[in-house]
């Protein structure tokens, strides 16, 4: 049985077992119960409405009512949401990945993905994305309904306001690991018309060849551009404490970067990186450590300065022969 939407109406149920109804799905759903739903439960329409005008409950919109008049918690919000858009409704893009876990994005806007044509009925607070590219097989066998992580990403990146808002989105899922190059790839490749559907392919080349920043991504293209060697990215060190890996690395000319965002500015991740620094040093691998807020402020400076590092060390600079 739909634990949402039950499709044949049941008859009016007695007082205490429609109680024990209501009790058992406000729990599961966070308070948010859909009117229809409880109809064909059986719940009496009289009970709702004694609730409703005693206040002890409140409306959402025309077809949820919430089972307690105090404020409506974030996951009251998003069941919510999903009563009012329709049965085959689900979480997508940036609200999914919250949902699954991701850090970093703070959105308070509910994205929900239906089939094309499906009349979903509006929500303040909530954008209802009718899509083609709604398939049943991608939505997760989960509490909330939501699709999966990598076409979760993938959408969220379509809907990005800029370029670089899709780009972090796709670099986020894959640095925290919800989802793998190969399976946003499968994504992508559902997407079969969109602006920016180059830009996402690209990307993956990207995330295959290692970035897993924006920082990174912006130094790799700006290396590209400046003609300087493709360098590899996050290289493996293996060291008596564990594993370490190196943002960026030209091995054949001894050159390593570490890019460093505002992360690295706690005291404790400065401690880790000054000991990370002094045992590559120590093995022989001395380290180029680049705050990225510096590198914005002087970027052509830094990438000169890198191309004399490496023209020092043996390699030939076309762009400046």
């Amino acid at each position: 049985m739909d634990p949402i939407y039950v499709r044949n109406r049941r008859p009016a149920l007695p007082r205490e077992r429609a109680w024990e109804v209501v009790d058992a799905l406000s729990e599961s759903q966070h308070g948010a119960l859909g009117r229809r739903q409880l109809t064909a439960l059986g719940v009496p329409r009289w009970l709702v409405r004694r609730e409703l005008k005693a206040r002890r409950w409140q409306r959402h919109g025309r077809q949820v009512v919430i089972t307690h008049n105090g404020p409506r918690a974030r996951e009251t919000l998003l069941r919510a949401a999903l009563l009012t858009v329709g049965r085959r409704a689900a979480l997508d893009g940036v609200t999914a990945l919250q949902a699954a876990g991701i850090s970093g994005l703070s959105d308070e806007e509910i994205h929900v993905i239906t089939p094309k044509s499906s009349t979903p009925e509006r929500s303040s607070g909530v954008t209802v994305h009718e899509s083609r590219r709604f398939r049943e097989e991608d939505v997760l066998d989960a509490e909330p309904r939501r699709t999966r992580p990598a076409t979760a990403a993938v959408h969220a990146a379509l809907w990005a306001q800029t370029d670089r808002e899709a780009s972090y989105l796709l670099i986020l899922v894959v640095q925290q690991r919800l989802a793998s190059v190969p399976e946003l790839a499968e994504a992508v490749e559902l997407v079969r018309r969109h602006p920016r559907r180059r830009l996402l392919a690209t990307l993956l080349a990207e995330l295959a060849g290692g970035v897993r920043s924006i920082g990174e991504l912006d130094v790799a293209r700006d290396f590209r551009q400046r003609g300087l060697p493709e360098p590899d990215r996050q290289v493996e060190r293996r060291r008596s404490n564990g594993r370490i890996y190196l943002d960026v690395a030209i091995p054949a000319y001894g050159v390593r970067l570490e890019l460093d965002g505002a992360g690295h500015d706690a005291p404790d991740q400065r401690l880790s990186d000054v000991l990370r620094d002094l045992r590559c040093l120590g093995a022989d691998e001395p380290v180029i450590r680049v705050p990225m807020a510096a590198y914005r402020l002087g970027r052509e400076q830094i990438l000169e300065a890198v191309a004399e590092v490496l023209v020092a060390r043996g390699w030939i600079d076309v762009q400046a022969a």
